[in-house]
């Protein structure tokens, strides 16, 4: 019995005495981490972590309460952050927005944009055509590539 227990004792001091040697700290960075201002931000940072949890998380406790809630004027998060689910949206009634001018075209401009609209139309068709074309003399030739590697 005293073996089980020296040698439970052994472990738990091993892995405290150990604690220390397996900790991991930031790799320091001469440009960053030397920065004034980077320098500036520690205790800054550090003063800002505890005036919110010493005062704006009591006063938020305080104030959240459902019975204190009308007297502050608090309103409960509309944010389900446990359960992920965002607010539900409010709906509006107002106007929507007003949709701009139509453009004012020359129809001379109207017609040269028909124009070049078929054009490219006509161009497109007929690169679909090059491609398909292209495809079957690939096809042509990967068979007469097979029918030469069985000769």
């Amino acid at each position: 019995m005293r073996t089980w227990k020296r040698t439970v004792m052994a472990v738990v001091i091993g892995g405290v005495l150990a604690g220390p040697a397996l900790a991991y700290y930031d790799e320091y960075d001469d440009f960053e981490d030397a920065h004034p201002l980077r320098l500036i931000a520690y205790p800054v940072h550090a003063a800002g972590y505890a005036i919110e949890w010493l005062v704006t998380r009591p006063i938020h406790a305080v104030v959240s309460q459902p019975d204190l809630g009308p007297v502050f004027g608090h309103r409960p998060s509309e944010w389900d952050f446990a359960a992920g689910l965002l607010p539900e949206p409010t709906v509006t009634t107002a106007a929507p927005p007003a949709l701009p001018p139509p453009a004012a075209m020359r129809p001379e401009d109207l017609e040269a944009a028909r124009r070049a609209a078929e054009d490219a139309r006509a161009a497109a068709e007929e690169a679909k055509r090059a491609a398909e074309a292209a495809g079957r003399a690939a096809e042509k030739a990967e068979r007469a590539f097979e029918r030469s590697l069985r000769k």
